[in-house]
């Protein structure tokens, strides 16, 4: 079977639409309940970039350890909640607006610090985003195996243990 092409796809437009959609408005609702600026920072700029870099860090790295999860289901979740959700709440557009305007505005110090703040902290939660996940994922998988473990032990007094795999090769479709 072929593979078909994302771009022939209109169930992965419509998720980067619905989750571009929400982390905008996400966005939105962090830059009104967070002060715009203090001292050449722009916290709520930081703070929803430094959301979507935890988030789509992590979302990622559970997905690609997430061999129980369909892969299609994996890549519309990667599609919608990360590159839609995650795209529409990060900023770039913002954040370079944000600096080059406290350079003009007579900040460059602080604006420098607020730009290299901004990715140095979005590398850090990045970082701590893929640590959660592992953990994360590497729970489901105890809890599966230990699961699959069970079934195969209870399963000992006559098949030996294809239900079990027969069961397992089922949930990873």
């Amino acid at each position: 079977m072929a593979k078909r092409s994302p771009l022939a796809d209109p169930q992965l437009y419509l998720v980067v639409f619905i989750g571009g959609a929400i982390g905008t408005c996400v966005r939105y609702l962090l830059g009104l309940a967070i002060p715009q600026q203090a001292a050449g920072f722009h916290f709520g700029t930081l703070a929803a970039n430094l959301l979507a870099c935890f988030v789509y860090a992590g979302l990622s790295a559970y997905l690609a350890q997430a061999d129980w999860i369909r892969p299609r289901d994996r890549e519309l979740v990667n599609r919608g909640a990360g590159m839609g959700v995650c795209g529409g709440l990060s900023t770039m557009s913002t954040l370079a607006l944000e600096g080059f305007t406290g350079i003009l505005g007579g900040q460059a110090w602080q604006a420098v610090l607020y730009l290299l703040a901004s990715v140095v902290f979005g590398l850090l939660v990045a970082f701590a985003g893929v640590w959660c996940a592992d953990r994360l994922a590497t729970g489901h998988r105890a809890e599966r195996t230990a699961a699959a473990g069970q079934t195969a032990r209870s399963g000992d007094s006559g098949d030996s243990g294809d239900s079990a795999n027969s069961a397992e090769q089922e949930a990873r479709q």
